[in-house]
């Protein structure tokens, strides 16, 4: 009996010994076409065992979730949700892997080295004057909680004024894509800032991972690829149970700040849970997912001072190649109608006449978006056919309506006109509509509409967040 202790600690042992030595980061080169990416994986041991992030240096992306990692042998398996893929590769127990990454449909031979730490990609990350600091003067709590039969689990950062009872809470509910609780982007730290603004005013904010990033997973037995908004709203009524079981927040001031998509998933929220006491939507949709995709898409494609007549023909085409996103989320049948639609339109414009209208062809452009979008086909499809007004018409609460002037992802005018008249159907007294000047999507401060994101060191604008948090604190939490 003895001997069968011994031979079973030392093959444990050994297991444990085998497992370390896969820890560590590993990195190779992903080759598609012209296309060249680094993929970083970083393998880490817990007390449950193995675990595992991922990163893409070269699309800015770091920290993605490894939703599954074993070690059978020499054969490392990764999998990871996010993409519908993952990495699975035979190690030769010393510093090589021999493997195959997949996304999708799509696999694509990848070899990995070991990597020293000096040599791992560093995130580039600029400190910008906005970014918190401590002591922030508020408490900031890490916290983790779970949906109610716990196949969802959220990472998220609760911070509240101190020495003070009664306060407003907040949920922020993030963009488009997979972002963490900051809003990290391009060294900036989007809703990390405009918590601290908020907080240091007397409003509490719960910010959250999204689903596959930090803390937070996708959610057991979850397709990825068939997420949408609507999902995307189940997580904030999570989230707003998890401040309903806290003692420490007043149950009858909890409200929604809805930024880009989160500003069209807020509302969705706000017309089922009575619990929403009041909605700050920044940059939120007024009018329907189709018109905002067609104001982008035509923005980078269609050149600027054409003749009525001219800007109609442009109009035209990127309407038509758009069109099939919201009929269909197989990418056959929407790369088969782009073409059919290309074909007609081109039946009565010269190639001459189509390079003075655009910038790039039209069918070559949306065949490569459609291709790009291949794993998000579902989310653009709901996004396409959502209509604003459908949820907004039925809001009561208090609402404040903010966008920037400079805001090319959703024009300020129509967005901001469409919430308006919607809520005015819906009878609301109590809203009001803000477009401020010279703030782009993010709600930086600008000096035009085309300075890019990353050459603004301020983050979120205090005007605008001193708005929000004046009208959260009086008007939004009025009996």
């Amino acid at each position: 009996m003895k001997k069968i202790s011994i031979l079973l600690a030392t093959v444990l042992i050994i297991a444990n010994i085998h497992a370390q030595d896969i820890v560590g980061a590993w990195m190779g080169s992903l080759k598609a076409g012209a296309v060249k990416l680094r993929i970083v994986i970083h393998v880490n041991k817990t007390e449950k065992g193995l675990t595992a992030t991922f990163d893409s240096p070269d699309q800015k992306a770091y920290g993605l979730l490894v939703n599954k990692v074993e070690l059978v042998k020499d054969s490392l398996l990764c999998e990871i949700q996010l993409i519908k893929g993952g990495y699975r590769a035979s190690w030769d127990g010393k510093d090589a892997l021999t493997g195959t990454f997949s996304q999708g449909p799509g696999s694509f031979p990848i070899d990995m080295k070991r990597l020293k730490d000096d040599e791992i990609p560093k995130q580039e990350v600029k400190i910008r004057p906005q970014t918190p600091k401590e002591p922030f003067g508020y408490s900031a709590e890490e916290v983790e909680y779970d949906n109610a039969d716990k196949t969802i689990h959220y990472g998220a950062t609760l911070t509240k004024p101190t020495n003070q009872t009664g306060f407003p809470t907040v949920i922020i509910i993030t963009g488009s894509g997979t972002q963490d609780r900051d809003g990290t982007m391009m060294g900036h730290k989007t809703y990390a800032v405009l918590a601290d603004l908020l907080t240091k005013q007397g409003v509490a904010v719960l910010r959250v991972d999204d689903r596959g990033i930090g803390k937070s997973n996708l959610g057991i037995g979850v397709d990825p690829t068939k997420l949408t908004s609507k999902d995307f709203a189940v997580d904030v009524n999570n989230s707003i149970n998890y401040l309903l079981s806290r003692a420490d927040i007043d149950k009858k001031k909890i409200g929604l700040i809805g930024h880009s998509e989160g500003g069209m998933i807020a509302p969705m929220v706000a017309v089922k849970n009575q619990t929403v006491a009041f909605l700050v939507l920044l940059a939120g949709p007024g009018t329907s997912g189709q018109q905002i995709w067609d104001f982008q898409m035509g923005r980078n494609i269609i050149k600027p001072n054409l003749s009525e007549a001219d800007k109609a023909t442009a109009t035209e085409i990127i309407n038509k190649m758009n069109e099939p996103f919201a009929k269909s989320t197989d990418l056959k049948t929407i790369t088969d109608q782009m073409k059919a639609n290309y074909a007609d339109w081109k039946k009565n414009v010269r190639n001459s006449k189509e390079n003075d209208l655009l910038y790039a062809n039209p069918e070559e452009s949306f065949l490569k978006v459609a291709k790009q979008f291949q794993s998000g086909l579902y989310w653009l499809n709901y996004f396409l056919n959502y209509q604003p007004a459908e949820n907004l018409q039925k809001i009561r609460i208090p609402v404040l309506a903010l966008n920037g002037s400079n805001d090319i992802q959703i024009n300020s005018t129509e967005n901001l006109a469409g919430i308006d008249a919607a809520l005015k159907k819906a009878g609301n007294t109590h809203y009001q509509i803000k477009e401020l000047e010279g703030l782009n999507h993010l709600f930086q401060t600008s000096k035009n509409k085309d300075q890019a994101y990353e050459s603004i060191d301020e983050t979120f604008s205090p005007i605008a967040a001193a708005i929000a948090a004046n009208w959260i604190l009086t008007e939004g939490v009025k009996k």
